[in-house]
């Protein structure tokens, strides 16, 4: 399975290998002893969205603009957010109410354990406006409550604490940087954090899933690797085991294909070791 984003390094290797030291299978061998047990759950409706888009030229949504939202969570995400908003954004603050008369998108900045609650505590006519900015697998959550069109955003950027300059996640593979969004509320999610000379791009679904498991095995294989090395930072994982992280990657990249229908596209070992 993959790593659940939210869990600490420690416990993450203590999951995966326990108190005793680490031999490390070969691909091959994994992927022929785990291949028979996987479910294929592939997901056709970014495929008809692109045929769609092939026949009429046009996405499923418009461009909205960027515009007065609500914003959940008063993290290092949600208060670069609100700083970007004029001050006309409505902060809500756990157990408070999510307002259900204004018209604008509704930023999700909290963590991946407290977004059901968030999204049980939404009014009805307030779900097609989430906007959700976690990383992590969260479809089969999204699905549970028919959200599998909302809004999503893979953040690429990192804002050290609360009220510092956000740096982008540019790299020497990707100059134009790797944040992506999708859905209804994608070109305001854009147009919000260029206004700190962030990139963003607005991608499909199809290609935002692509951008979402990329990410997620990044996560993934390199702090699983860094625990057991000694919770080592990311850059030592890529300069001292690089071998061993690009041969995880390519697995995990294996496992997506067989189990979800996503086939991510050629480059991804060196567009996570360059990240």
């Amino acid at each position: 399975r993959f790593v659940q984003t939210h869990c600490s390094s420690h416990t993450l290797a203590t999951k995966r290998f326990g108190r005793v030291k680490y031999t490390k299978p070969s691909s091959r061998s994994v992927f022929k002893s785990r291949l028979m047990q996987m479910q294929v759950n592939s997901d056709s409706r970014p495929s008809q969205e692109y045929l769609q888009f092939l026949t009429t030229g046009a996405q499923e949504y418009p461009p909205l603009p960027d515009q007065p939202s609500i914003i959940i969570g008063q993290g290092r995400i949600g208060s670069l957010l609100a700083s970007l908003g004029g001050g006309k954004d409505v902060i809500v603050k756990r157990g408070e109410s999510i307002p259900a008369d204004h018209p604008g998108p509704i930023y999700i900045c909290t963590r991946n354990d407290v977004l059901e609650d968030v999204i049980k505590s939404c009014p009805e006519n307030k779900r097609e406006d989430l906007v959700f900015l976690q990383n992590g697998m969260i479809e089969p959550l999204l699905r549970k409550f028919g959200l599998e069109k909302a809004s999503k955003a893979n953040i690429y950027f990192a804002v050290p604490k609360i009220g510092a300059e956000p740096k982008d996640g540019k790299t020497d593979t990707d100059p134009d940087g790797l944040t992506a969004a999708t859905g209804k509320w994608a070109f305001a999610f854009q147009e919000r954090i260029t206004k700190a000379d962030l990139s963003c791009k607005v991608l499909f679904e199809r290609d935002f899933r692509r951008s979402m498991f990329e990410k997620l095995i990044w996560i993934s294989a390199f702090m699983l690797v860094g625990s057991v090395h000694g919770n080592i930072p990311v850059g030592d994982v890529e300069k001292f085991h690089k071998k061993e992280v690009e041969e995880m990657i390519e697995e995990l990249t294996m496992f997506v294909r067989f189990t979800t229908g996503c086939a991510l596209l050629n480059g991804t070992v060196d567009r996570c070791c360059a990240y």
